[in-house]
């Protein structure tokens, strides 16, 4: 855990500690789906935190699912990247997305929002990887255009680009739904 070298604050890093505790061997999985060897995983999971230090004081610990596809999409193009850097062949990957927030709203405004999430999820993960994972990041996470870009290591004008285009191609499907409804 050498990542903790880089982090001063003590909560930062009892964050970190948590997310690495916890997420770990999901993380682990997800890059193991594009990497061929255990020394690969690891350093892809070593990397995904590493990125995710930079924007530990966003990520929320009270909301599992989120944290879950959080750290899933990190490691998940931390792999990519690393398995292209060495011309490995890369097989497609169906990330699971669920999510539920029962905070302190009424049994309706649970159903209701519970709905529009499952719509919103369910347009995201029919979008092509590229759109799919900023949009994920931007609008399930909350995450601003210039984290999105550490994390993925992408140039910001590109993760904006895909933002937008994803966004649209959302309110197609969303508008498309409704007439069909």
């Amino acid at each position: 855990m050498l990542f903790l070298m880089t982090v001063q604050d003590a909560v930062q890093r009892d964050k970190i500690i948590y997310i690495y505790q916890s997420q770990y061997s999901r993380m682990a999985y997800t890059a193991g789906k594009y990497l061929h060897t255990r020394e690969d995983v690891e350093d892809a999971v070593q990397d995904s935190m590493e990125r995710l230090i930079t924007v530990i004081d966003r990520v929320e610990l009270d909301d599992p699912v989120r944290l879950k596809n959080l750290c899933c999409v990190v490691a998940r193009n931390v792999a990519l990247n690393l398995a292209r850097s060495k011309g490995q062949k890369i097989l497609p990957l169906e990330e699971v997305f669920n999510t539920a927030d029962t905070a302190t709203h009424t049994p309706e405004e649970i159903a209701v929002e519970n709905d529009l999430l499952s719509r919103l999820a369910s347009a995201i993960d029919s979008m092509s990887d590229i759109y799919r994972d900023v949009c994920r990041l931007k609008y399930i996470n909350e995450l601003k255009e210039s984290e999105i870009a550490r994390l993925l290591d992408l140039p910001p004008k590109t993760v904006n680009q895909r933002i937008f285009r994803g966004k649209q191609m959302l309110k197609n499907m969303l508008m498309k739904e409704n007439v069909n409804a």
